[in-house]
Formats: C-alpha cells, structure tokens, sequence
C-alpha cells in the first residue's frame, strides 16, 4: 500500500502547477458613497475572458452598461489578468433595482495560462436598496433563490438536481444502482479479459475462490478510484481526463504494457524482482502477492481503456463544477464506479474454481492471445481501419495454430475443439486479406464493394467555438453531436442509432454538426466548457438558438426518437 500511496501522491504533484479555485479566483465586494465595487483578485498567470463577463440584476442584463477597464490580448482573445474591478454606480442600481432586496448575478471564466480553463463561475450578491441607500452582501456560490440550479431538460441535470436535495444514504444507493444498470453497457467489456488475464496470471497455484475473488475485489476497487479522482479533477479543471489519456503517444505506452504482458503468458518474459525483495515482499504481503499490479492495472484501466461518459456520471461532473463538495460528488462516483465493476468480481469467484494441471498451460496461452488482441484494440484508435483488420487476421491465424489446430484429434472433445479453430482460421484468413484490400467490415470483410454508412446524413466537422456559437444563432433547429475517434459509444450512436430510417428521417430537420474532440486540445477544451461536456458522445439539440435537449452517453433509436417528439 506504501507503493500506491507514493503513486496517487505522484499523481497528484503533476496537477500541483494548477491553482484551485480558491486561489485563482477571489471574489470581494465593496460599498462606496456614489458605487458598489465588485472585485475579483486573480491568481499567478490565471486571466479572464472579456466576452465571458456578465452582470445581471434580478435576471436583466446590464454588462452592456458597465464600464470595463482596458483589456489586454492573449491568444487572440480580449483577457484581464491580476485583477478585475467592476464599478456600479448608483444611477445605475436605482434604475434596475426595483425591489428592496435584489439579486446580482456575476459570471465570468477563467483561463490559467498552463493550459487549461476552468468551469464558468456563478456569484451571486445580495443588493439592499433602503432610505435611498445600497448596502450589498459578500458574494456566495448557491443561489438561495432556487436549489433549481441545474439544468432540469437534461438528464444529467435531473441527476445534479437530485445530488444537491437529497441525502446521502439515497445518493450513494441511487449511484450504485446506475453503476449496476451501466455495467450491462459496452463500458465495462474490455476490461472483462483484462482481469480475466491477470487473474490467471498472478494467480499461480492459489486458485482458491477466496484469492482470486480479492485480486478482482482490488482490481475494482482501483477502477472506481481512478473514475472518481478523474471525475473531480474534470470537474475543477473543465478538462476532459479520458481524453487526455486517449492521446497517441499515452495509447502506444499502454499497448506496449499489454504486449509485456501477453509475452509473459508465453513465459517470453519473467518479471521478476532480485530475491533479496522477493523474500521481503513474501513477508510483509502473504498471500497477497501480486496486488500491486492488478491495482495499476485497474488504476490505468478505468481511464485509458473503458473511456465511458453517461449520464449520471456526467450529473454528478456537474454538481462537483457547480457546488464544489468534491467529497459528495467524488463519493457517487466511487459508488457507481464499484456498482460498474459488480461483474468483474464474479470473474474472480469463476476462476476461482480452476484447478492447477497441464491444461492450464493452455489456458495461459489463450489469455495471452487475448491480451495481444486488446493491444490491437487500444491502438485501432489511432491506425487505418484495414490495418486493424489485417493485425486481428494474423493474431488469428497464430492463435488457430498455437491452441493446436494441426494437433491429432482422439476424442469429441478434441474434434469440437479442432472445429472450431478451423472455423477461426478461415475467418481469420478473411480478415487478413478484407484488410488487404481495403476492406472496413469486420462483418463482412470480403464485401470490398462496402460504402460508407451514414451517408443518408449530411454532417458538417466544426471545431471553432465562435463558428459553432455563430451556426446556432443562424439555424433554426441544429443538432451538435459530441464525438472522437476512441469513444466506442459514439461508434455505436453511428452505426445502431443514426442509421435507423426513422431516425435519420426525424434529424433531417436539423442542422448536423459533429464536434470531434479527439485532440482535447484548447479549442476542444473551450467548446466543451461552454456546453458542459465533459466527454462524449453527447448529443444537444438546439431550436432557434435556444437548447431543447441534450443526451449524454448512448442512446438507441427507440428512445432517442420518444424524446425528440416529447
């Protein structure tokens, strides 16, 4: 444990360049004869957008009658930094405060010049207009007004609003409940052999239920930690973490730790520690040995492999952006996470009823296989499509061969297994030579005449906030579609969802835009900043410029269909 503990503390040291909120931003207020003074105080190398800044008395908008001070550029964008003073006037507040106790609205947003922005920030100020005098509040976050601070159309805004009104017994049984419904998603598959291999792997001679369930018990446990620690600094940050992980150079890293791994199944590669730390690690651990690398293994897992936003994990990102209780939030996420890993802890029981023999040698080798395969996978992200096709063919072949196609077969057990492998063979050859000649179905890899799907919708790429801000403004009805090159859901929105007829049908009235974030660079950042997405897929719906429905996570054709008519 003295291990991960020095990891998660590494882990957070590379954020420790970025200030918190507290210390980026601190908001003050003052009251002078003939003004009120908002002010805000700015950390090292933190600035705020001109175009971001918004003043509001009792829900009237009043920043076009402010009197900004001189900006400066950054970026090409009007910014301030240090510091910020925004004088009121009493003219001014007589005209719009109507009422003996009046609301301010402040909003703003913030850039650090690392690199990354952070949520847009609502304040809120409590105006006294009595004898003819103002008197004004310290600034607070909530909106005492209305716990409606969410957005309710959504689903994700339902579940922040259900975050901030409830208790946390009925929180935390709720979120675990949506990790039990989101582990019958694809979200949770590739990590299905991940463990499977692990298990067989560290397991060795112990492969008592008891010992194989811990190793998944921890190996979930770390996952669930992995998803809430990102969840919490996405939140702060407004940064997509899946995303930065789905970098190529990250993907190449990780796919090569699979290959380590698969080579050690084939016994290519022993690791092994010099014997003086063997003997002290059999003392210290027990049993136990091997957890430190099924929890990395979990660790890295959760953010690299099963990328996977849906709506309640996106409800609590919101409720952590807009409250701040990173402990409520960061707990709903630990619990749906475990709730996401329940099947994999079955895994652990399953195996634990293997015996040790010959045959597991086998069964070894298979697992490896499976791992150079979920190295084919990571990397399909980021290589041509007739590549992966050839790559999986070949693996193929391999695997028909070692698992002992050519062997005698004496038994029935043997002739059904040689079926078998027959049959993998010659899907695989297909594969192989699909992916020779350009071939993109992995249903039907000799089909070469093959058109792309999804052409019955005309989709316009659009990674410019202004341009997409501008597109909504000029459309009547407008469709963004959130989406990269890694997010298997949005894959499945593409190939299931949008090519039902009735579907496509229904969105033609749209304008459709595809927002591809795969690079999670700046402009991606900003552009799901300003729709709160904290990674796709994400579907918004737009009707004369004003948002009508945003759906988080996949959605099949049926449902997507109810929604759009409701």
């Amino acid at each position: 444990m003295r291990f991960i503990t020095i990891l998660l503390f590494n882990f957070c040291i590379s954020f420790a360049s970025i200030l918190s909120l507290n210390d980026a931003f601190h908001v003050d207020s003052k009251k002078y004869d003939s003004s009120i003074i908002i002010n805000v105080k700015l950390g090292q190398d933190i600035y705020l957008y001109a175009n971001k800044i918004k003043l509001y008395i009792n829900d009237k908008d009043i920043t076009s009658f402010l009197n900004l001070p001189p900006s400066v550029e950054e970026n090409n964008e009007k910014v301030y930094f240090k510091e910020l003073n925004l004088a009121l006037p009493n003219l001014l507040l007589e005209h719009y405060a109507k009422k003996n106790l009046n609301q301010i609205k402040f909003e703003f947003q913030g850039c650090s010049k690392q690199g990354l922005c952070y949520n847009p920030q609502i304040w809120y100020l409590d105006l006294t207009h009595k004898n003819n005098q103002f008197s004004i509040s310290k600034p607070y976050k909530q909106n005492k007004k209305s716990k409606e601070n969410f957005n309710s159309q959504s689903e994700e805004g339902i579940i922040a609003n259900f975050l901030a009104t409830n208790n946390l017994f009925w929180i935390l049984l709720s979120f675990f409940g949506y990790g039990i419904l989101l582990s019958l998603t694809p979200c949770i598959l590739p990590m299905i052999p991940i463990l499977s291999s692990l298990l067989i792997a560290k397991s060795g001679n112990k492969n008592s239920k008891k010992h194989s369930f811990f190793l998944s018990f921890v190996y979930v446990f770390f996952m669930s930690l992995a998803y809430a620690i990102a969840g919490i600094i996405a939140s702060f940050l407004g940064a997509s973490v899946q995303g930065i992980l789905q970098k190529p150079s990250v993907l190449i890293i990780f796919a090569l730790i699979f290959i380590l791994f698969a080579l050690a199944m084939f016994d290519i590669l022993r690791f092994e520690v010099p014997l003086k730390f063997q003997n002290f690690i059999h003392k210290k651990s027990g049993n136990k040995k091997g957890i430190i690398g099924i929890a990395i293994m979990g660790f890295l897992s959760a953010l690299i492999v099963g990328p996977c936003v849906a709506a309640p994990l996106a409800g609590a990102l919101i409720y952590i952006a807009n409250t701040k209780d990173a402990l409520l939030g960061g707990s709903a996420l630990f619990i749906m996470s475990f709730g996401m890993g329940i099947p994999l802890l079955f895994i652990g029981l399953g195996l634990g009823f293997l015996k040790p023999g010959v045959w597991m040698e086998k069964v070894k080798v298979f697992f490896g296989f499976i791992m150079f395969a979920m190295t084919i996978w990571i990397l399909s992200r980021i290589i041509a499509t007739h590549y992966v096709l050839m790559a999986f063919g070949i693996l193929g072949i391999f695997f028909s061969v070692f698992m002992g196609i050519f062997e005698k077969a004496f038994n029935a057990f043997a002739k059904i297994k040689k079926s078998i492998l027959i049959l993998v063979l010659s899907y695989s050859i297909c594969l192989f030579l699909g992916g020779l000649f350009g071939s993109k179905d992995f249903l039907n890899p000799l089909n070469f005449s093959a058109k792309e799907k999804n052409q019955a919708l005309n989709y316009h790429f659009i990674n410019n906030l202004d341009q997409i801000n501008q597109e909504i403004k000029n459309n009547q009805a407008l469709m963004l579609d959130f989406t990269a090159s890694w997010c298997e859901n949005c894959k499945l929105l593409d190939e299931l969802t949008f090519s039902d007829k009735r579907v496509i049908d229904q969105v033609k009235k749209y304008k459709l835009i595809k927002v591809d974030v795969s690079q999670n660079n700046n402009e991606d950042i900003k552009i799901m900043k300003q729709f709160n997405v904290f990674g796709p897929p994400v579907l918004i719906f737009f009707e004369n410029g004003k948002e009508q429905l945003k759906i988080t996570g996949f959605i099949n054709a049926d449902d997507l269909l109810k929604k759009l008519k409701s």
